[in-house]
C-alpha cells in the first residue's frame, strides 16, 4: 500500500505540543480523534509520522487528540479537511495556524489595520490624502519597530482599498504573506494618493513636471509625519529601512528619487518604467536616463529594483531598461546586490501583472537573505 507521510509544524505554544491525524482510514482513527495517528515531535520542533494506505481519496484533520482541540485558521473558523488521491508514496506538509481551544485573534491581529489620514502638502499648498497600512505585528505589539514602503499611486496600493470595480496591487496581501513565511520583516505600507483632477495624475508623477513637487511632500511632510507622529517612532526611519514603490510614470518618478534623495530614501522599486515622460524622450534623449547616468549612486548605498512587461505599453520598454542598466553598472554598482533587474516575458502594462510580481521588489528591498 501507498505510504502517506505527514510533516506538521505548530504554533510555538508549550502547552499545546501535540498533534494527532484523524481521518477516513482505519490508520487514522476512522475519525475517532482519540484513536487516530500520533506524530513524533522531532529536535527541529516538527511533528512527522506515517501511515500505509489503500490507494484512493483520503480525507483527513490535524488535531491534539479532540475535537475540542482541533485545527482552526487564526479568526477562529474550523478548517476544512484535507483531501489527497493516494496513489503512491506521498509527502504532505502543513502548517497549523491555530487551535480550537485557543482565543480567536482579532481582526487587525491577522490582516493588520487601514487608517486614512489627511496633512498638509506644504509645496503643493493643499491638505493632501494618504493611507497608512499598519502590519499585524504592530498591532499585537506595543514597541515594536518597522521598515516603511511608500506606495506612489495610493488608490491602487492596497487591497483593503479594493473594491469589485478597482483592482489594487494588493501590496498588503504580500507583506503579510511573505512576513510569515520569515522572507521579509513586516513593513508599514503607506498608500499616497495623487490629485484626482483630470490630468493631475500624470503631472504629479512626472520628474520633469510636478514630481520634484511630490518628492518634496514626501520627504518634507509624508515621512516625518509618518516616522515622529503617526508611528510615534516605530518606525526604522534610516535609508535602509525606508522604500519607495512605482509603477509606469510613479516608477519613473521613483528612479528619479534615487538618484536625488538618498539621504532618505534607500530602497526604491520601479515596476514598468515609463522612461519617456510627458515630453515623450526617445531612448537616447531620455531626460531620465541622462540624470540617472549622471548621479552619484555608492555602492551599497542603496538598492534599486526595475522590470518590465514585453506586450502592449511595455512594449518598448526594453531599450530604455538596456541603458538604464548600463548607467548603473558603469558606476560600479553590481546587479544582485545594488540593482536587480527582472523582465517579465509575455507581461502586460497593467495592475493584474505588477500584482503578480510583486513579490519579487518586496524581497530583493527588504529581504533577510539575498
Amino acid at each position: 500500500m501507498p505510504r502517506l507521510s505527514f510533516e506538521v509544524t505548530i504554533p510555538p505554544d508549550p502547552q499545546r505540543q501535540r498533534v494527532v491525524i484523524v481521518g477516513t482510514d482505519p490508520a487514522l482513527g476512522n475519525w475517532q480523534p482519540e484513536r487516530g495517528l500520533v506524530l513524533d515531535r522531532a529536535d527541529d520542533g516538527k511533528f512527522r509520522g506515517a501511515a500505509d494506505l489503500p490507494s484512493g481519496i483520503i480525507e483527513f484533520k490535524v488535531t491534539r487528540g479532540s475535537w475540542d482541540t482541533e485545527e482552526t485558521f487564526l479568526d477562529g473558523t474550523v478548517a476544512l479537511n484535507y483531501q489527497y488521491l493516494v496513489l503512491h508514496d506521498l509527502d504532505v506538509a502543513i502548517e497549523v495556524d491555530h487551535w480550537k481551544d485557543c482565543r480567536p485573534l482579532d481582526h487587525d491581529w491577522i490582516f493588520g489595520k487601514t487608517i486614512d489620514c489627511e496633512l498638509n502638502a506644504t509645496a503643493f499648498g493643499h491638505h493632501r490624502r494618504a493611507t497608512v497600512w499598519l502590519p499585524p505585528g504592530f498591532m499585537r505589539s506595543h514597541d515594536s519597530r518597522h521598515p516603511v514602503l511608500y506606495v506612489l499611486d495610493g488608490q491602487d496600493a492596497l487591497a483593503a482599498l479594493g473594491t469589485p470595480a478597482n483592482e489594487t496591487l494588493a501590496a498588503d496581501d504580500w507583506v503579510r504573506r511573505l512576513a510569515r513565511r520569515d522572507l521579509i520583516p513586516e513593513i508599514i505600507l503607506v498608500a499616497v494618493f495623487h490629485s484626482e483632477e483630470f490630468g493631475r495624475r500624470d503631472e504629479e508623477l512626472s520628474p520633469q513636471w510636478d514630481g520634484p513637487r511630490m518628492a518634496e511632500f514626501l520627504v518634507k511632510d509624508l515621512k516625518p509625519f509618518i516616522d515622529w507622529t503617526f508611528c510615534r517612532d516605530r518606525t526604522h526611519p534610516g535609508p535602509a529601512s525606508t522604500g519607495l514603490l512605482g509603477f509606469g510614470l510613479g516608477g519613473s518618478l521613483a528612479l528619479w528619487m534615487a538618484t536625488q534623495h538618498q539621504g532618505t530614501f534607500g530602497r526604491f522599486a520601479s515596476l514598468s518604467t515609463y522612461f519617456e515622460d510627458l515630453s515623450v524622450d526617445p531612448p537616447h534623449e531620455c531626460e531620465l536616463i541622462r540624470q540617472l547616468d549622471s548621479a552619484r549612486i555608492p555602492e551599497g548605498g542603496v538598492k534599486i529594483y526595475m522590470d518590465h512587461g514585453t506586450l502592449l505599453g511595455d512594449f518598448s520598454t526594453g531599450a530604455y531598461q538596456e541603458k538604464a542598466t548600463a548607467a548603473l553598472s558603469q558606476k560600479g554598482l553590481r546587479e544582485g546586490r545594488d540593482y536587480m533587474i527582472n523582465v517579465a516575458l509575455g507581461a502586460e502594462h497593467s495592475l493584474t501583472a505588477w500584482r503578480a510580481r510583486l513579490g519579487a521588489p518586496l524581497t530583493f528591498l527588504f529581504g533577510k537573505s539575498d
